[in-house]
């Protein structure tokens, strides 16, 4: 079984590459970044090249694509809105048209996200496949754009293309860029000295359905084994966290006091404060449920953390 998946030296595509190679899948994938060494398996590529990607594609012949590859971090869409529909959105017209001619028979990933359901009120309950799509960012735009073309290729061509729409994740490895990482590198960095104990913060009172990038990439996997091509499914924990309650988690692992601070530049001006979602339709079909208690994943991410912390200052040590 030959794999392609897009954006592999990502976050979640870096678990999903670990959790296929366990089961014996040939991967190859494409990193944007220079600094990723390149490999026979690992190729540097820009998702807006849709010359690179078709050449990719039409070597490779892959039986199954992940599409990973995007701009996720919603406050970097706000200062670059083109780049961020050049990649989300051409970029997914790209895999596209490349799947089309060179791997027409290829079981295609596409990987949305719930902000494309934008701010849904708590008292209409968990989030449905059938809520209407809302984004609030060119981010989330960007995805209810692709996740759309998506749906329009698989019904289009008739290409098998499963589309899902995964709520937070988080987990070892996430840039720090994201509340819960952003966290855990402040304590990590606080108890080994490299800062003062104090933590910033910005709004603690958001809620957010956060699930562990282990068993999301799982759900990803399921879901080109068992899914429905040109069906959308949420992929969630169902379960809400406020972001105060996973910042006093954090602390109760730390090993010493920290004072918390809120930063007026971490507030946001367009932001979801409340998000749940609905997992049923998803559940019913694959089987999934998650499996990593969330404690535990906040323990692995601080940990994670402690360990950069830790060479970091190794590395800081040798220098003269």
């Amino acid at each position: 079984m030959r794999v392609l998946i897009t954006g592999i030296t990502g976050f979640a595509g870096f678990h999903l590459n670990e959790f296929l190679r366990k089961k014996g899948y040939e991967i190859f994938g494409t990193t944007f970044s220079g600094k990723t060494q390149v490999s026979e398996n690992i190729i540097l590529c820009d998702i807006r090249d849709s010359a690179r990607i078709k050449e990719i594609v039409l070597k490779i012949r892959p039986h199954q694509i992940y599409h990973l590859s995007a701009l996720s971090f919603s406050p970097d869409s706000i200062k670059n809105p083109k780049m961020t529909f050049d990649i989300n959105f051409y970029g997914t017209m790209n895999l596209m048209e490349a799947a089309r001619e060179g791997a027409p028979d290829s079981h295609i990933l596409f990987v949305g996200s719930a902000d494309e359901y934008g701010e849904v009120s708590s008292r209409y309950g968990p989030v449905t496949e059938d809520c209407p799509l809302n984004p609030l960012s060119p981010y989330s735009v960007s995805k209810a754009s692709a996740d759309l073309l998506s749906s329009f290729y698989a019904k289009k061509y008739g290409m098998h293309i499963v589309r899902v729409r995964p709520f937070n994740h988080t987990g070892p490895g996430q840039r720090s860029e994201f509340v819960c990482s952003d966290f855990a590198r402040q304590i990590a960095e606080i108890e080994c000295g490299m800062r003062d104990p104090i933590l910033s913060t910005g709004n603690l009172d958001v809620q957010r359905d956060f699930s562990d990038v282990r068993d999301m990439v799982v759900s990803y996997w399921l879901a080109l084994e068992k899914g429905i091509p040109g069906e959308a499914y949420n992929i969630c924990s169902e379960k809400t966290y406020s972001i105060r309650w996973i910042l006093e988690t954090l602390l109760k692992f730390a090993d010493r006091y920290i004072e918390i601070k809120e930063d007026s530049s971490k507030l946001r001006t367009a932001d979801v404060t409340f998000l749940k979602g609905d997992c049923s339709k998803f559940k019913m079909i694959t089987g999934w449920r998650p499996t990593i208690p969330f404690e535990k994943t906040l323990s692995d991410l601080l940990n994670y953390w402690r360990l950069k912390a830790e060479e970091r200052q190794a590395e800081g040590s040798l220098q003269p």
